[in-house]
């Protein structure tokens, strides 16, 4: 017994003075993890049912999340960011199980979009110490790259394109009236063109990288069939599609992602559209007033040209026979639809954002 003890005493002498512990090692709290605002919504039966994705990991910039931009990665439909009003990018890579800020900070990012031939180049327009700019990272975020800015404050970058054919090939809007572009993913800049109000959007053509369209803030939309070497304006085709055609007739504009010539109006004057590059138009039968509940965002299948998704407010209205007729969701939201957009991988899910 007396030599059992001498060898236990041994035993705790060394572990002493050896500066191990008897204590368990604490566990592994794992990462930091938050809830933010029900701000950022899925799909995963195309569009009929949503389900809110809030769960962040790692440091908050903020959990107020009001959303202003999307874009999916082309290669891989788990990877999606949005650009906030205010807190920088926000990304998940395990299909929104998850999201977590990239080293990204800004005022408001109006512009996100991914280079469509690798989605490894994302680039975002921003508001950076009170100036409209345009930064680009090839590293999701650990360095950024300044590529564009305004003369001052002021002026704001409101949406970018990358072009479908061609990466190198950079699209931008802003608030003072401008259509910008680059060719060279964002070494230098053209004016290609100056509008009478600030220009919302730029879409370009499901296979003529050359046609796109742009539509402004008073209504007004244009057209260019040489890659915005030269533009005509067609707000007066469109009129002709309705009555209540207005100064907001036009706040969303999305050609389709799988048909030729064929592009979506939309906003207090309902939900239009063209089958010749924008020579005729239409107006779908949606359900709702839209003076009174304009359309807010539009998605279309691009696989299934037929199936079309708008919102307005907080409801989406899903149609698979291409406007017809409609399915409604209705979000338990007190926020307002920004932004939706298809996984281009997989369209049987969507993510849609929020914004107060």
């Amino acid at each position: 017994m007396k030599r059992i003890k001498i060898v236990v005493g041994a035993i705790f002498l060394a572990v002493l003075f050896s500066g191990c512990s008897l204590t368990p090692p604490k566990k592994d709290p794992g990462p930091i993890t938050f809830t933010f605002s029900p701000s950022i919504w899925k799909s995963t039966d195309g569009g009929e049912n949503w389900e809110v994705e809030n769960s962040g990991e790692g440091k908050a910039n903020t959990t107020k999340v009001n959303v202003l931009s999307l874009t999916i990665n082309p290669f891989d439909g788990n990877n999606a960011y949005f650009g906030l009003r205010g807190g920088g990018i926000m990304e998940t890579t395990n299909g929104g199980k998850s999201w977590k800020f990239i080293n990204f900070q800004s005022e408001k990012v109006y512009g996100l979009a991914l280079d469509p031939a690798t989605g490894k180049t994302l680039y975002a327009s921003a508001v950076w110490k009170g100036t409209g700019k345009i930064f680009k990272t090839t590293d999701d975020g650990v360095n950024w790259k300044e590529i564009y800015t305004a003369p001052a404050g002021g002026p704001l970058i409101v949406s970018l394109v990358v072009s479908k054919k061609n990466a190198n090939v950079i699209y931008a809007t802003t608030s003072d009236n401008a259509v910008i572009k680059s060719v060279d993913a964002g070494i230098s800049w053209k004016n290609i063109h100056n509008a009478q109000a600030p220009v919302l959007k730029i879409a370009q053509d499901a296979s003529n990288e050359n046609l796109i369209y742009s539509v402004t803030t008073s209504g007004g939309l244009f057209r260019s069939r040489d890659a915005g070497e030269n533009f005509e304006e067609i707000t007066a085709n469109a009129s002709k599609a309705t009555n209540s055609y207005g100064s907001s007739g036009g706040a969303v504009l999305e050609a389709d992602p799988s048909v030729a010539d064929r592009v979506y109006l939309a906003g207090s004057a309902g939900l239009l559209v063209s089958d010749d590059a924008g020579e005729n138009w239409r107006a779908l039968p949606i359900l709702n007033n839209p003076q009174t509940f304009p359309v807010k965002a539009l998605a279309i299948n691009p696989q299934n040209p037929k199936e079309i998704i708008s919102s307005a407010v907080q409801a989406t209205y899903k149609s698979v026979d291409g406007g017809e007729n409609w399915i409604t969701f209705q979000f338990d939201n007190k926020m307002s639809v920004r932004t939706m957009k298809y996984n281009p991988s997989n369209p049987s899910e969507l993510y849609l954002g929020f914004t107060n």
